[in-house]
């Protein structure tokens, strides 16, 4: 920027400085901190990961035997006239034992939940991180719309203040007659003009710091300044690098599991039992029937409707999705990116163009002003190049915002 805009920009912050001393500063930094630290989405998958670690001990513990303790009390009255047959009854049952059962030949079912959860904690990394960009994008976006607020209710109280001296100095030339009474009127509706837009500014500035703390978890009311944003344009990595592209990774592992858990549904499963205790039809001498047993039970599937079928068939039908997902999402990006880099340089020659009339209008200012102060040029003169620098003035900084948002999203897209 060149020399005189700096002058007159810092003779603004000066000015403004000394007016809200008491104002805490906050930078980008801190809204995005906080707004990571309060996001309950962040927290819900955060939890879930913790959930998944505990899914891995409950299939490590559901591998061991599991024991039982199984009794039952069955009485069935009978006589000649009435009841059950004996037969099938016994007139009763009465069992008290310890039960132990335990399926065998697991190795690659538990294998294949063990991926499961190794495919779920992946998947919930890579959402963790994508939640964490995009809220970042989002709090970005807000701290851009309430620093721009800021800026320009920065840059207006200050050029208020400089109006309203102006304003004072032409009282006094109308008390010696070197200007008419029209030009201090002119200058007092100019004074009035800027105050509205001060105000209008600051409960934009407010209305935006509400919705910047709101979505970072904030319940701050207070004045604050906010700090430039620096954001650092992220250049283009690998395509398989992209974060935005590896959720479909992901989805394609997990898949590929619940195909090869569908299989293994359908082998045959084997388990092994024993019980010991008391078994007897007889509750009188219970004492003479404690006793043990062991055996092996065989499950072979043999036919379940064409289930087995139709599950594939829906397994097909998502990966068909998720491939043309993700096929469409990378022409997406390659085309949004293209769109975003050539926007951001068109964008940074428009700031250029905007930096240079600045320069000038500034110049015209200064030279206006003294003559303005020595009573040869007309007082609609200095406020017609006024309102001019101040139109500059804020065309470059919705400019210089604007490359800041186009960085952001192109940061968005390049997300690792």
């Amino acid at each position: 920027m060149n020399r005189p805009v700096k002058a007159i920009l810092l003779l603004f912050l000066l000015f403004f400085t000394i007016s809200r001393g008491n104002s805490q500063t906050r930078d980008l930094g801190y809204f995005i901190e906080q707004g990571l630290r309060n996001s309950p989405l962040l927290n819900d998958i955060y939890n879930q990961m913790k959930m998944a670690s505990f899914d891995s001990l409950i299939i490590n513990a559901a591998r061991k035997p599991r024991i039982e303790a199984r009794s039952e009390l069955f009485h069935a009255p009978y006589n000649d006239k009435f009841g059950y047959d004996e037969v099938i009854t016994d007139g009763g049952n009465y069992q008290a034992v310890g039960y132990v059962s335990q399926e065998i030949f697991t190795g690659k079912v538990v294998q294949n939940k063990y991926r499961a959860i190794e495919d779920l904690k992946l998947g919930l990394g890579i959402d963790k991180k994508i939640t964490e960009v995009e809220l970042k994008q989002t709090i970005i976006g807000l701290y851009l719309d309430s620093y721009s607020a800021y800026s320009d209710l920065e840059f207006n109280r200050a050029l208020l203040g400089i109006i309203s001296e102006q304003v004072k100095i032409i009282g006094q030339f109308v008390k010696s007659a070197i200007y008419n009474q029209s030009d201090y009127l002119a200058a007092l509706v100019e004074a009035e003009e800027q105050e509205i837009i001060v105000e209008r500014l600051r409960a934009l500035y407010q209305k935006d710091t509400r919705l910047l703390n709101q979505v970072c978890g904030l319940t701050d009311t207070s004045s604050v300044k906010l700090s430039h944003p620096d954001i650092v344009l992220s250049l283009p990595g690998e395509p398989g690098s992209l974060l935005l592209l590896k959720q479909y990774v992901a989805d394609s592992l997990n898949l590929v599991n619940e195909f090869e858990a569908l299989a293994l549904k359908y082998r045959p499963s084997v388990n092994w039992f024993a019980d010991a205790g008391i078994l007897t039809s007889n509750p009188w001498n219970f004492y003479r029937h404690f006793g043990a047993s062991a055996g092996i039970t065989l499950s072979v599937p043999v036919f379940d409707g064409r289930q087995r079928k139709f599950e594939e068939n829906k397994l097909e039908i998502r990966e068909n999705t998720r491939s043309f997902y993700s096929a469409n999402y990378r022409k997406q990006y390659d085309q949004k990116y293209l769109s975003l880099k050539n926007e951001l340089e068109g964008t940074k020659g428009i700031k250029n163009k905007l930096e240079s009339q600045l320069a000038v209008s500034s110049e015209l200012v200064k030279s206006l002003r003294l003559q303005l102060e020595n009573g040869i040029v007309k007082m609609t003169d200095y406020l017609s190049a006024l309102k001019s620098y101040r139109g500059i003035s804020h065309n470059l900084n919705m400019t210089d915002i604007e490359i800041l948002r186009i960085t952001n999203e192109i940061n968005f897209y390049l997300a690792e």
